[in-house]
């Protein structure tokens, strides 16, 4: 049987130097394979002719404990974490708009030992993620959505990698495996078919090379346990992906650096209206938040070839929910171009919103993790709700096309 403590899932960055990672703080992780296959038939013939096989979709959600930590985010961009302080921390809809990253999960069986194999969830883009505080009481959870095209399975073998820079007098590369030192070797998980990827990456492109003797080429020989891969520059980074009878790394360490998770109470929201140059004004009396962004891709294939072959965004669409138990007018009148009148008129709320949820360690708001800013944001739906016995609430939405993400107070405060 296979359970969930033993389901231990790394993240593999196409582009960048970002080596692979495990995945923190999950607590679900579902997809959905559809083969999009069809039934065709002719005139004159009783019964099928057979089916037409499509590309397949795999749309992929993962939903985690948010505990301030901007790893998975930078992994799903395919940025390295910033080195210095001054380095750019923020992560925005256009670095994920384009990058692909493999998702993998080791199962182990439940007796803890049995290696039960590899389940592998290749060429993932992002098709949007959520943040969402339920209630006042409520863990902050993280929503990501990715759509890829299908999974695999190493049946009892491992995900294996390993990558390496060119060097000077390296145009022709040679990744020698199972020497000392040296990186495991490769297993056929097919017939003859010992390497499941080769990227090379030069400067900020990174190119899937194709099995074949031309340039931008990779031969691999399972006599001398040695990759060639051709037509490499200095400086270029190449990393190969393939199936093993060991791991490659250590898999799964528990990580108790960072927090388990963040609570309700370790929130502030702010709202500023930029029109007019209102001072930022901290939102009360808030029941739930959502955060919901949805990214509208357009990924395409080519002609005499099945897979993605280039990928980015049409629409970029961020939908804000704000539900609150209202005592007065407070929100509304934050959202007025001109809060300065006695009429509070939906019709003349600011179509240049700015919404702020800074996340920090602690309910007294002292060590700040997080945060997610939206500018932009124009009101979309006010809801007003009376019950009998009970308390008006109401539920503002806005909308916008942008937000940031960062860890670094500096670059996202209003």
């Amino acid at each position: 049987m296979l359970h969930g403590k033993y389901y231990r899932m790394r993240v593999f960055p196409w582009n960048s130097e970002r080596s692979p990672e495990q995945v923190n703080r999950v607590q679900e992780a579902t997809g959905d394979l559809t083969l999009n296959r069809e039934k065709r038939y002719e005139l004159g013939r009783v019964g099928l002719l057979g089916y037409r096989k499509g590309t397949p979709s795999f749309p992929y959600t993962l939903r985690q404990y948010e505990n301030g930590d901007m790893s998975f985010f930078r992994a799903l961009a395919n940025k390295e974490d910033p080195a210095t302080a001054s380095e750019d921390n923020t992560i925005d809809l256009d670095d994920l708009s384009t990058t692909k990253s493999d998702i993998a999960a080791f199962l182990t069986e439940e007796d803890g030992v049995t290696f039960a194999g590899t389940v592998i969830i290749p060429r993932l883009r992002v098709t949007g993620f959520s943040i969402n505080i339920g209630n006042p009481d409520a863990e902050i959870e993280r929503n990501i959505s990715l759509i890829g095209e299908d999974y695999k399975v190493f049946d009892g073998k491992y995900f294996a990698y390993y990558t390496d820079d060119v060097a000077t007098g390296e145009e022709t590369k040679v990744i020698t495996f199972g020497g000392t030192g040296e990186p495991i070797v490769p297993i056929a998980y097919e017939t003859d078919t010992f390497i499941f990827r080769v990227l090379r990456i030069r400067d900020t492109e990174v190119f899937e090379l194709t099995e074949g003797t031309g340039d931008d080429e990779w031969q691999y020989s399972d006599a001398s346990k040695e990759l060639t891969i051709a037509d490499c520059g200095v400086g270029d980074t190449i990393k190969v992906y393939y199936c093993s009878d060991e791991a490659y790394d250590t898999l799964w360490e528990n990580e108790d650096v960072q927090e388990d998770f963040l609570l309700a109470e370790d929130c502030e929201i702010f709202i500023k209206i930029n029109a007019t140059g209102h001072s930022e004004a901290r939102v009360y009396r808030l029941q739930s938040i959502g955060i919901d962004v949805t990214l509208e891709r357009t990924d395409y294939k080519e002609i005499g070839n099945s897979e993605v072959v280039q990928t980015g965004v049409k629409t970029k669409t961020v939908k804000v929910s704000l539900d609150r138990f209202a005592e007065d007018f407070s929100l509304e009148d934050i959202l007025q171009d001109d809060n300065s009148n006695i009429l509070i008129d939906p019709r003349k709320f600011s179509e240049n919103i700015e919404l702020l949820v800074k996340v920090y360690k602690e309910k007294t708001h002292e060590n700040f993790k997080i945060a997610f800013k939206i500018t932009d944001l124009t009101p979309m739906t006010t809801n007003i709700a009376q019950k009998v016995e009970e308390y008006q609430s109401r539920t503002t939405t806005l909308e916008s096309d942008n937000i940031s993400i960062s860890d670094d107070s500096t670059e996202l405060f209003l």
